[in-house]
């Protein structure tokens, strides 16, 4: 009986072009995963901003009461929302009167907002105030982000915008 050689692995030579390979489509793939995260970003910063907003209008509707929605630390929509009844009617928010808050926006995205606002009692934007826009955008110049528009009548829209 003769001995066999059973050869069970790789060769060096083998192993180094699977390497290679595998860097060439990692480095393919890298650049179209960095843009999917920030797009994914964009889109749970939208849907945050048009989910709170949902909820202040139909808290709005349940209570009959006015609903305040505007920035958490009184300035920067992308460093979280509070959305709030002014039961007391003097104009700040206490404690007890805060319904929601929402966290900061992730990584680099902003969130502005022409102005801030409150729905009335019956999910409507007040006499005499003006259509609110807000914008998500991020970073990245010409890449799409969300305009959301709430109109006089209450109704909350969400559409692609073209960022700077």
């Amino acid at each position: 009986m003769g001995t066999r050689n059973a050869n069970n692995g790789f060769t060096l030579v083998e192993l180094m072009i699977t390497v290679a390979l595998v860097g060439v489509i990692a480095a393919l793939a890298v650049p179209s995963f960095a843009t999917m995260i920030a797009n994914n970003r964009l889109a749970t910063a939208s849907n945050d901003v048009v989910g709170v907003l949902n909820y202040a209008r139909s808290e709005a509707i349940k209570t009959g009461r006015s609903v305040i929605v505007n920035p958490t630390d009184g300035a920067n929509w992308a460093n979280g929302v509070s959305v709030w009844i002014d039961r007391n009617g003097n104009g700040s928010m206490q404690d007890s009167e805060e319904l929601r808050r929402t966290s900061g926006a992730p990584g680099s995205v902003t969130v502005n907002s022409s102005s801030n606002f409150a729905f009335t009692g019956g999910g409507l934007l007040p006499n005499g105030s003006a259509a609110v826009t807000i914008q998500v955008c991020d970073d990245r110049s010409g890449e799409s982000g969300r305009s959301i528009t709430i109109t006089l009548g209450g109704r909350i829209r969400a559409e692609d915008l073209t960022c700077g």
